[in-house]
């Protein structure tokens, strides 16, 4: 989900019990880490599955998408990164036209 993540203290205000919530940044913001925060795009191709992360409503010809590669076989799952590294600074037209490592 998220490639820098910290953490803020709250009192919960129904139980007055100390709460840790999780902070996420989504390539633009930082706010409170929930996995269905953000826009996703998956193209599915044969073994190879391709997802990309954004802030709500981020176009997808901007580059601000965090985008990652799953190639499955009988035996693994691998995992690599579109220009190597987990940045949102990628376009997401079209996710198996990009470089991974």
């Amino acid at each position: 989900m998220a490639v820098n993540q910290s953490e803020t203290y709250s009192k919960d205000p129904e139980s007055l019990i100390n709460v840790v919530q999780g902070l996420g940044f989504d390539g633009v913001n930082f706010q409170r880490a929930k996995a269905d925060a953000l826009a996703q795009k998956i193209t599915i191709a044969e073994d190879t599955t391709y997802i990309a992360y954004a802030a709500p409503g981020t176009s997808q010809a901007d580059p601000l998408w965090q985008v990652h590669k799953v190639v499955s076989s009988a035996t693994e799952v691998l995992i690599t990164w579109a220009d190597g590294n987990a940045s949102f600074d990628n376009v997401a037209t079209d996710l198996t036209g990009l470089d991974f490592s």
